[in-house]
């Protein structure tokens, strides 16, 4: 005992050092302390760091999973044209389906972090992944509207746990330093997804049909799924204490009123989440409607989006650690960010010539550093509820990335009923969203707790 206490003190002050702060207005420290009245079984042996070839592993175990997560979510971009012709849907009717995805996504996220606090990342997103692999399976075969619509919520379900799983695994099995680098390699191979989900997923569809996509979509799941199963291990389980973890499960709502996360919720739900809304649907209608670009166009404009985002994820993978190293922390990298994504935003509703495309992988250049808003969040608070954590400012995203993607449609429909055409009422439900980002972004600002971002 007296030895497993010498390497948690080491622990301890290797995280000190590295600028790590536990926030105890939320969570006691004592929770390290506890275990002496744990089941042997649940005792954790000496705390080290995942390194080398097994680190690797399991790294790409979970990249596997989020890979196949991002392009089940970004695929209705490119395949939009014929989701609507097929089964005639509306632009309200079509945000809605796509949006079922981030609507169930959104609604797991909570059980989700429970799950990986206490029975831990393999099991919770090998579980999971089981679930899309149904759901793909139903849109593939299904011939009613409800049907697809179920389908897609049981993927937004089976996909929940692919991102955060892996955020939680990081925080607390691998080094502090390591965090950002490995955060912007997980975004990698979402954007991978999102590659294959633009181009490639069009020409499939195209060749075979878009029922086809979720065919193959639903064996990479099953896939997936046992890679995760088999070749990931319960090293995160091992820790923590499960029955101090879970004796202290703060409620949803209180961490939604800790400092941290209200300055990060509005940005998250606004400028992220609208984010995601844009890439994963209404990019394709905006460059078709209102640039007057054909699907083809449209669908090589999004590969340049992922293209430069993937780009973006790996040149930031590098810069990242060594900006702070510079005093760049991560809230200056971000906040940066946030105000790049949201000039763009404005620009893209009021700039409408043929090169104005540009503007789509100009976005891509911020987006790296956006996503470490959530990195920064996590390492804000003890690696024992790192779950919980990043799984509520994970649903303030994806309820922004449905509130967006639903609402563009709505408000696009009310204005066409009010007499304008398809190019202008998107245009006007464009700069609506541009206003909420900016009124977003100076929260951001003004509710930046003093001194407490060290990292």
């Amino acid at each position: 005992m007296a030895e497993w206490l010498c390497s948690g003190l080491q622990i301890r002050q290797a995280r000190f050092d590295s600028g790590l702060r536990l926030q105890k207005t939320v969570w006691p420290c004592r929770l390290k302390f506890m275990t002496t009245t744990a089941a042997p079984s649940l005792q954790p042996p000496s705390p080290s760091y995942l390194t080398g070839f097994l680190g690797l592993r399991i790294f790409l175990a979970f990249a596997s999973g989020y890979f196949l997560s991002y392009a089940l979510r970004a695929v209705n971009a490119a395949i939009a044209p014929f989701l609507a012709d097929d089964l005639g849907l509306s632009n309200s009717a079509l945000g809605w389906f796509s949006s079922a995805y981030f609507l169930a996504f959104g609604v797991m996220q909570i059980p989700v972090g429970i799950w990986l606090d206490r029975y831990g990342a393999r099991r919770t997103e090998a579980a999971l992944l089981l679930v899309a692999a149904l759901g793909s399976l139903l849109v593939a075969v299904g011939q009613s509207l409800w049907m697809l619509f179920l389908g897609r919520i049981l993927i937004g379900i089976g996909v929940s746990a692919c991102l955060m799983a892996s955020y939680s695994y990081f925080r607390r099995c691998y080094r502090p330093e390591q965090q950002a680098r490995l955060v912007m390699c997980m975004l990698v191979a979402g954007t991978g997804g999102a590659l294959i989900a633009a181009q490639p997923a069009l020409l499939l569809a195209e060749a075979l049909g878009w029922r086809h996509v979720f065919s193959l979509a639903s064996f990479a799941l099953l896939v997936s799924a046992g890679l995760v199963f088999f070749l990931t291990g319960d090293y995160d389980r091992q820790t923590i204490n499960q029955t101090s973890a879970s004796a202290h499960s703060d409620s949803f709502l209180s961490l939604c009123r800790h400092p941290i996360m209200l300055r990060a919720i509005p940005p998250s739900i606004l400028i992220i989440g609208g984010f995601v809304a844009l890439q994963t649907l209404w990019v394709g209608p905006w460059l078709t409607q209102a640039l007057n670009m054909t699907a083809e166009q449209a669908s090589q404009v999004l590969l340049y989006l992922n293209a430069t985002i993937l780009a973006s994820y790996l040149a930031m993978g590098i810069l990242s650690p060594w900006l702070v190293k510079r005093g760049a922390s991560l809230f200056k990298q971000s906040s940066i960010a946030l105000l790049w994504l949201t000039l763009c935003f404005t620009a893209i509703p009021l700039w409408q010539t043929e090169a104005s495309w540009i503007l789509w992988p100009l976005i891509a250049l911020a987006v790296p550093a956006m996503f470490l808003l959530q990195t920064q969040t996590a390492l804000e608070f003890p690696s024992e509820v790192a779950g919980r954590v990043l799984t509520t400012l994970n649903l303030m995203i994806f309820a922004g990335t449905f509130i967006v993607q639903w609402g563009l449609g709505v408000i696009t429909d009310v204005f066409v009923v009010g007499g304008f055409d398809r190019t202008q009422a998107l245009t006007y439900a464009l700069l609506a969203l541009a206003a909420t980002q900016w009124s977003s972004l100076l929260w951001f600002w003004m509710k930046t707790p003093h001194g407490s971002i060290r990292t």
